[in-house]
């Protein structure tokens, strides 16, 4: 004989679906979710969805002169299986050099090439405690992002990325280690050069209000002559805030990162040869 449910069971049971619905459709708007300007999280899209990004990242300051570089990605993500998501990048760049030191002056923007990218997801912070992804990306480039010189640029990078969120959610700790293999062809010179950079990145991000973050990231980049760990051509330390909301449909992070040190030393405790004083990035995504 059946027993029949009673009423408040019904709606206690109905009230469960609900909320375990609405919890599924929380983790799915935050599906690679990008919360950081520079560090990766390590969720990827559901199968089926796709998403469009624009980053627009600026690099001013050098030792001397008016240096602006303007980085501009178009990306392109889709999810292939609940897994697995794969992206493509369309690239420009801009330099306004004037006064640099050994720096050609330059008023110019141009394509620069393009790059694909995969991202596999192992673990999930929202499912498994932790989060932990693989990410694969090769890709070209048409000129120097340092001096906007014209020279053929081919480079394959991988990541390990992890992500542990605490505090029901609310604190999003991440943090990424790449290896990035390039081959440059100076087309004065015609020389080819290869050269390994390695980075560290982490960052942390804490809810303040519905749909607004804001948090702390840092960033360790070192380059290797040759692609030798012993010949250390550079390394610069960044570090400095960011900010992120997010909507149903879109959302937005911004990120500045000043440089608190470089090596080789050329402007007080900064390398500003190889690098920037400032890096900001902005980028923007839509879920369609």
């Amino acid at each position: 004989m059946l027993m029949k449910t009673s009423k408040p069971l019904k709606r206690i049971r109905l009230l469960l679906c609900a909320t375990l619905l609405s919890g599924l459709a929380a983790h799915q708007s935050r599906a690679d979710e990008n919360y950081f300007g520079y560090t990766y999280g390590a969720e990827t899209l559901p199968k089926g969805g796709s998403e469009i990004y624009q980053w627009v990242t600026v690099r001013t300051g050098k030792a001397d002169g008016s240096y602006k570089a303007v980085d501009l990605q178009t990306e392109i993500e889709h999810g292939f299986t609940d897994h697995l998501q794969g992206s493509i990048y369309l690239n420009a760049i801009q330099h306004n050099i004037s006064g640099v030191s050994d720096f050609t002056s330059r008023d110019q923007f141009r394509f620069n090439g393009l790059q694909g990218s995969l991202k596999y997801n192992l673990r999930s912070p929202y499912k498994d405690g932790y989060g932990l992804a693989l990410y694969a990306e090769p890709g070209y480039k048409r000129y120097s992002g340092k001096s906007g010189d014209r020279q053929d640029t081919f480079f394959f990078e991988t990541k390990v990325i992890t992500q542990k969120n605490y505090l029901e959610d609310t604190l999003i700790w991440a943090t990424n280690f790449s290896a990035e293999l390039e081959r440059e062809h100076n087309l004065e010179e015609r020389e080819w050069e290869t050269e390994l950079e390695l980075t560290l990145s982490t960052g942390f991000s804490y809810r303040i209000a519905p749909r607004w973050f804001i948090g702390a990231e840092a960033v360790a980049v070192s380059a290797f002559e040759r692609a030798d760990l012993g010949k250390l051509g550079e390394y610069a330390l960044f570090l400095g805030p960011n900010l992120h909301y997010a909507s149903k449909r879109w959302w937005a992070t911004l990120t500045a990162l000043p440089q608190l040190t470089g090596w080789p030393e050329n402007s007080g405790a900064h390398d500003l040869e190889h690098f920037e004083k400032l890096e900001i990035r902005l980028k923007v995504g839509l879920n369609f």
